[in-house]
């Protein structure tokens, strides 16, 4: 027998083992039962030789070869009742296309909700849709939704990691149109946009229809009645049966993009512009279905400029990093093949690649993908077990890989595998990942992970982040939930190893071992009264670092409610003892957050928290208030205003220690479904009282920033933008904001469908 030569090689094959033998329990528990899916007659989808012109009116003659399929139960709020509304979905495919209608009825057609929006954005309007389980695996679907007005939305929803991705995008039509009995939508989904089985036999798809009328309440309505005793939703769908003989032909987009930009900018008010001309650059991005469930995705000199600024956050007595989504077309085609429990596989981490490569696919029950590209600018999250800090080695290439396996086993349950590795010249990141969801029940499911990564730093991170020059360490994850109509809760263990790094994903804190334990019961009723569900749980939670020394004990009370003009509150309190160089704090919080329409055109939402926080900076006890406000004002059908607020106060025993405020705003004009104008206006603000400091720090700092877009849209992607940008600020140096950067730009894609 091989002697293991120190504590870490122990952990290691120790984590590993018993991650084999917890695979082994649940393999032998797994129930062989069938599918929890609908047992009866697919639907069978036509194929038929016509297509209908999609300009949102549904002509008998154009639908007259469609399956008919009838929305009639309510299945939220009501428990699948017989809905007030009902709507007619029309379904046929030609081969290459999937042809989707509603006829949606109305007792009232004066208060359908419908808005132009950007696509994406139906927040509250009436919407119908259609998901589909192309692979009939009961795992992920892709989801498609148009409000009256044509206006789009698409997403993935990941059963497995209970994920929901907006930010995927494909290339369809829409149309819809209101009537004096209601409103129509007409969808054409190019199959080459989806995934599913290679082959020439007839498909079974898992399918749901869906309507979302929205009024006093949001109501669910579909014709497949949902089982609230059944935690996984792509399990109780319909299935559908079609789509044979698909003949192969060219699946390829090539989009060509061409970004401009002029950036000026100067020190202070009274300093002269200094800046570039305008440079154009160019770049080309290639997706091929090499089979219609194998997508190769290579781009060259990508364009991975953000055209729209991120939401600003409140970054101040904030000890981790702030998590950003990411936006990049390039990276969220086929980025659900690359989830795991933790979040290992963040792509915003590659901040400027000249190339990249991703192939992902699944066959049968075997899913994969696999990333490779490199960086030129290399930046990373260094984790601790109290706060986190991002390094950078500046403007330095790095190779980054990505490799992940996924098994489906049983009915809904898997097994993975991911590796990820990121290095450059004196600097290296691997990390290796074995992953399992596991569905004991209808109403049980276990997520395992187990986790090592190796690094190696160069001497500059070394000496400004104190890290050791190699660092090696295991994390594990355990999670085991339970869902049913009435009761939930929910177990979880994480331990991550204090010199644990996953530097391609967002793993923002380390040197851990965290016990959750959380138990609620829910309470459900049709709109008939006043409220429509009522949640209350408690939730206990333990954390102490991997030398055993306790850094929090918390436990909180939570409260969900819904009722009438579509509200919503949500209530946490509790306290807890919480840790900070090498004092013990006793933290206290009650925190709100609620909101309602009280008009078709108007939502409003507040957050308040009232708490007793560790200040980080000082190691004292301070009283933090905090209030937050969204508003959402649609005037008429094409422009929107939004405003998002926060206000920090924050008082210690001496007096008030800072006020920060955020603020920002857009007003939208969105002239049809395709192109919209846009004025954002962003600010922050924060004050401190340096006397009570013990390290020096600026009495103020404020930034303002705007921007004025203009978008025009063909589809999802082939987009045009062209817009102007500047930002300023204020600091103990100067009062008053100045500007002091300003940039015009500009930028066209267009998919090449060949």
């Amino acid at each position: 027998m091989k002697i293991l030569e120190n504590k870490e090689d122990y952990r290691t094959t120790l984590l590993a083992a018993t991650f084999y033998k917890l695979c082994l329990l649940f393999f032998i528990l797994i129930p062989s039962t069938q599918s929890l899916a609908q047992q009866e007659s697919p639907y069978n989808i036509p194929r038929v030789s016509q297509a209908p012109n999609i300009d949102g009116t549904v002509q008998a003659q154009e639908w007259s070869d469609a399956y008919s399929i009838t929305l009639d139960i309510e299945t939220n709020p009501g428990d699948n009742i017989k809905s007030e509304v009902t709507a007619q979905a029309l379904i046929m495919e030609d081969g290459e296309t999937l042809y989707v209608a509603f006829i949606a009825l109305d007792p009232d057609p004066s208060q359908i909700r419908a808005f132009y929006r950007d696509r994406d954005n139906l927040q509250n309007d009436d919407i119908v849709g259609i998901v589909l389980d192309t692979f009939n695996g009961e795992r992920r679907a892709y989801e498609f939704f148009v409000n009256p007005l044509g206006i789009q939305r698409d997403a993935i929803n990941d059963e497995l990691n209970r994920s929901y991705d907006r930010s995927w995008n494909a290339i369809w039509e829409s149309a819809g149109s209101i009537n004096n009995e209601g409103y129509h939508v007409e969808m054409a989904i190019p199959l080459k946009q989806l995934r599913f089985p290679q082959g020439t036999d007839i498909q079974t798809w898992g399918i749901d229809l869906v309507r979302m009328y929205s009024r006093n309440t949001f109501h669910r309505v579909s014709h497949t009645p949902l089982d609230r005793d059944i935690s996984c939703y792509l399990c109780a769908i319909a299935k559908m049966e079609g789509f044979a003989d698909l003949e192969a032909g060219t699946n390829l987009e090539i989009i060509p993009t061409l970004t401009t930009r002029a950036n000026q900018s100067r020190d202070g008010d009274n300093g002269s512009w200094q800046g570039s001309d305008i440079n154009p650059e160019a770049s080309l991005d290639i997706r091929w279905g090499i089979t219609q469930d194998i997508y190769l995705n290579a781009t060259v000199n990508p364009d991975f400029s953000q055209v729209e600024a991120d939401s600003t956050q409140l970054d101040i007595n904030n000890t981790f990093s702030l998590y950003f989504p990411e936006r990049r077309t390039f990276f969220l085609d086929g980025a659900d093949y690359f989830k795991t429990f933790a979040n290992l596989v963040h792509t915003r981490n590659i901040a400027a690649p000249d190339y990249g490569v991703k192939l992902t696919g699944k066959s049968g029950r075997h899913s994969y993908g696999i990333l490779n590209a490199n960086d030129t600018f290399t930046s990373f999250v260094i984790p601790e077990s109290l706060s986190s800090s991002v390094a950078t080695l500046g403007e330095i290439d790095s190779d980054v890989s990505i490799g992940r396996y996924n098994f489906d086993v049983g009915e809904k349950s898997s097994i993975g595998a991911i590796v990820t590795n990121r290095s450059s010249s004196g600097y290296s990141n691997n990390v290796v990942a074995l992953d399992g969801v596991f569905h004991l029940s209808d109403q049980d499911t276990v997520y395992i992970q187990s986790m090592h990564s190796k690094s190696a730093y160069p001497g500059q991170i070394q000496e400004d982040y104190d890290q050791s020059d190699k660092l090696s360490d295991s994390s594990t994850v355990i999670d085991y939930r339970h869902f049913d109509r009435r009761w939930d809760w929910r177990a979880q263990f994480l331990d991550y190893g204090k010199d644990f790094r996953a530097d391609l994903g967002f793993i923002n804190r380390v040197d851990y071992k965290k016990q959750v334990y959380t138990a609620g019961h829910t309470w459900r009723w049709d709109d008939q009264n006043f409220f429509t569900r009522i949640r209350i749980a408690a939730d206990y939670d333990r954390t102490e670092d991997q030398s055993g020394l306790q850094l929090e004990e918390e436990t909180e009370f939570m409260l969900n409610m819904n009722g009438p003009m579509q509200s919503y509150l949500s209530g946490l309190f509790g306290g807890s003892e919480t840790y900070w160089d090498g004092q013990y704090f006793d933290e206290r919080f009650a925190q709100i957050n609620t909101g309602f329409s009280p008009l078709p055109n108007l939502s409003i939402g507040l957050h308040l928290r009232d708490e007793d926080i560790v200040d980080f900076t000082n190691t004292q006890l301070g009283h933090s208030k905090r209030f937050g406000t969204n508003i959402r004002y649609q005037w008429g059908q094409h422009l929107q205003l939004d405003l998002q607020q926060t206000l920090q106060q924050f008082d210690v025993q001496d007096g008030r220690l800072f006020t920060a405020n955020i603020t920002d705003a857009k007003a939208s004009y969105q002239f049809d479904a395709r192109s919209f104008l846009r004025f954002t206006v962003q600010y922050s603000d924060n004050e401190r009282n340096p006397e009570l400091y013990t390290n020096e720090v600026r009495s103020q700092n404020k930034k303002l920033s705007s921007q004025l877009l203009y978008s025009y849209r063909l589809n999802a992607v082939s987009r045009f933008f062209i817009g102007y940008a500047d930002s300023g600020f204020a600091d103990d140096s100067q009062q008053s904001i100045q500007t002091t950067d300003r940039s015009i730009f500009a930028k066209f894609s267009y998919a090449w469908l060949p």
